[in-house]
């Protein structure tokens, strides 16, 4: 009986513990170590005249064009053959809450397809031809979009001749088009006219280049430049929006970029008696630093947690912003979870 009687409080005492183990989300490492660091990559940039070999490992930027209730007035469609002009559409996309189409030839072009040196190979022959279409895979319907965000490359000089074959098959009547490009150093050049006159339809913009590492500040004022606005990225908790002023760094880009298709909703949980801490479901990039943190900070913690303090702390996070409205936090977070909204608007 002995036996048993301990048998069964060791049970007890073991089903006690694990009910008690979801409590913490985060198990910090130790305070002297390393934080770890996980910097956003730059994509190579694409020359001037002829492409390079598409780039190994490129980021996924988004999905294309959601479904008609998701979908923005504003498009960004881009033809990419190196991957260069697909990083500085994603981020004209994320920067402005547009939609993104990728105009993809139904004939994919081969490094030996692009190689400058020869002019015999098909980039050259078509470029040396302003009669040349290359074949487009699959239509991009502009229905419902009031602006376009129009990017290319620069080939030899010119737009590529797939640009021609989309400017001319479509209609861009009531819409606002907004040239760029992408090149080593050359640039939009005429390009922009001739596709202009080509597509015969539209307002188009003068338009711009722009290099594989050209800034987001470079890109904001362009985009206001051209009447568009950046979209802001608001917070609310339950229902309460809080005003927030938000970091400028690639974190808080991709979390832009999260919810440029709707609303993310995160679940949070009070932890330590000075913070709310849920995931996005998601890795952001980030970039840690040791920390002081104060109340109305928000921080990612390990690449996919989002923390809003009520308190302090000091530990090893990426930035995101920090709460600057007159609600009382501690009474807004300090009482039991609580659910946080993050949209563009």
């Amino acid at each position: 009986m002995k036996k048993l009687a301990c048998l069964l409080l060791a049970a007890a005492l073991a089903a006690l513990l694990a009910g008690c183990g979801g409590a913490p989300v985060q198990t910090p490492p130790a305070p002297d170590a390393a934080p770890s660091a996980s910097p956003a990559e730059t994509p190579a940039g694409e020359p001037e005249t002829t492409p390079a070999s598409e780039p190994a490992g490129e980021p996924d930027i988004g999905p294309e064009v959601p479904g008609p209730e998701a979908r923005s007035v504003v498009l960004v469609a881009y033809f990419s053959a190196t991957g260069t002009t697909r990083g500085v559409a994603g981020r004209i996309a994320a920067l402005t809450g547009a939609d993104l189409a990728e105009i993809i030839p139904a004939q994919p072009y081969t490094d030996e397809d692009l190689n400058y040196s020869d002019r015999t190979t098909r980039a050259s022959a078509e470029q040396n031809d302003p009669d040349a279409r290359p074949e487009i895979a699959s239509d991009i319907s502009l229905e419902g979009y009031t602006t376009l965000y129009l990017g290319y490359p620069i080939w030899w000089g010119q737009a590529p001749r797939i640009m021609s074959t989309f400017v001319e098959s479509h209609d861009f009547s009531g819409m606002t088009v907004v040239p760029f490009c992408t090149s080593g150093s050359s640039d939009i050049g005429l390009s922009d006219d001739t596709l202009a006159g080509q597509a015969g339809s539209g307002t188009w913009l003068q338009g711009r280049r722009f290099a594989a590492d050209v800034s987001d500040d470079t890109l904001r004022e362009w985009i206001q430049e051209n009447g568009g606005a950046e979209k802001t990225l608001k917070l609310a908790v339950g229902d309460t929006e809080l005003a927030v002023e938000w970091e400028e760094n690639a974190s808080v880009e991709a979390l832009r970029a999260l919810v440029k298709d709707g609303p993310l909703t995160v679940s949070m949980s009070p932890y330590g008696g000075f913070e709310q801490v849920g995931p996005l479901g998601a890795s952001l990039p980030r970039n840690d630093v040791q920390t002081e943190t104060q109340a109305g900070d928000i921080v990612l913690y390990s690449g996919d947690q989002l923390v809003i303090f009520y308190g302090t702390n000091s530990w090893a996070y990426t930035r995101l912003g920090r709460i600057v409205s007159a609600e009382d936090l501690s009474e807004l977070l300090g009482n039991g979870g609580v659910t946080v909204t993050l949209t563009l608007g």
